[in-house]
C-alpha cells in the first residue's frame, strides 16, 4: 500500500461515496503490538515490476505524553529518475494511540523538484467529517470529507493491520488520509497463507488485497495488496498498488530493531 506524499487536492463534496458496507470495519487488535520502538523497516520501491526508483524507510519513534502515544514515521525518497518521474524527498507523520492504534494526526510533507506539498489531519476526537489543511508551493487550502467509518492514514493502517487479529476471507473497511486525498477503502483477508521471497528472505505471508475509491467520487481507484509475515513480528514484507506511470511496489529488504518471534 503506497500511499506516499506527492500531491494536493483542494476542497470535496461530501456524501458522494457509497456508505461503508453493513458490518465492515477494522478488524480487533490481537494483543500487544509486535512491534516497538527503535523499529526500522526499510523497502526498495519500484516501477513496472522492476525498476527500482528509490526508498522508504518505516520508523516506531520515541512515545510522547508518558507512553500513550507513540509516533510512526515513513520517509521516501527516490534513487533514480524514471520518465517523468520527478525528484521527491517526502515524510509522513502518524501520532497513534499506543492502546487502540488508531491516529490522532496524520501529518505529511513532500518536497518535489522544489516544490513543498503538505497536508495535516487531526483524526481523535472522531467527528462526523474529517479535514485536511493543504498547502501546495504558496497556495493553501481546506478540503472537508465525510466520516463514513475508522479514519486512518496509510502508515497507522500498516502497523494497525500488523497488530490486527487477520481472520481468513474477513472484510476491511476504513477511511483513509493520503497523497492530499480522502479515500474509502474496501478490503478482503485471502483464505490462507503463501508463501513470499522479498530481498529481507523467505515468509509465509497473509495477502490482504483491497481497493481504495476517492471519497469525492473524482479519479480512478486504486487496488491495494499488502503482504504480511505469518510469524510473531508481523512484518509488512511488499505492497503493490498503482500511480500514473503504472505498478508500483515496495519490497521489505532490511528489518532492524524488530521483536524477535
Amino acid at each position: 500500500m503506497l500511499a506516499l506524499p506527492a500531491s494536493l487536492a483542494l476542497g470535496a463534496l461530501l456524501g458522494l461515496a457509497e456508505p461503508t458496507p453493513p458490518g465492515c470495519g477494522l478488524p480487533p487488535l490481537a494483543g500487544p503490538p509486535p512491534f516497538g520502538p527503535g523499529e526500522v523497516l526499510t523497502m526498495d520501491v519500484g516501477l513496472l515490476g522492476a525498476v527500482k526508483v528509490g526508498e522508504v524507510k518505516f520508523s516506531v519513534e520515541r512515545p510522547l505524553s508518558g507512553g500513550t502515544v507513540l509516533t510512526l514515521a515513513a520517509r521516501a525518497r527516490n534513487t533514480a529518475r524514471f520518465g517523468p518521474l520527478r525528484r521527491l524527498v517526502a515524510v509522513g507523520l502518524s501520532w497513534v494511540d499506543a492502546r487502540t492504534l488508531r491516529p490522532e494526526r496524520y501529518h505529511e510533507e513532500s518536497d518535489e523538484d522544489g516544490v513543498r506539498r503538505v497536508t495535516d489531519a487531526r483524526l481523535s476526537p472522531a467527528g462526523p467529517t474529517v479535514a485536511l489543511e493543504q498547502r501546495d508551493g504558496e497556495r493553501t487550502g481546506r478540503g472537508e470529507f465525510a466520516r463514513q467509518g475508522d479514519a486512518l492514514d496509510p502508515i497507522s493502517a500498516t502497523y494497525l493491520l500488523r497488530a490486527a487479529r487477520l481472520t481468513p476471507g474477513a472484510r476491511l473497511c476504513f477511511d483513509m488520509v493520503a497523497n492530499g486525498k480522502y479515500w474509502r477503502v474496501e478490503g478482503t483477508v485471502a483464505a490462507k497463507p503463501e508463501p513470499v521471497e522479498v530481498p529481507a528472505g523467505r515468509f509465509q505471508a497473509l495477502r490482504i488485497e483491497a481497493t481504495a475509491h476517492r471519497a469525492d467520487g473524482k479519479g480512478a481507484s486504486r487496488p491495494l495488496w499488502l503482504w504480511l509475515s505469518t510469524d510473531a513480528r508481523r512484518l509488512p514484507l511488499a505492497m503493490v498498488s498503482e500511480v500514473d506511470l503504472g505498478p508500483v511496489s515496495a519490497k521489505l529488504t532490511e528489518a532492524r530493531g524488530t521483536r524477535r518471534p
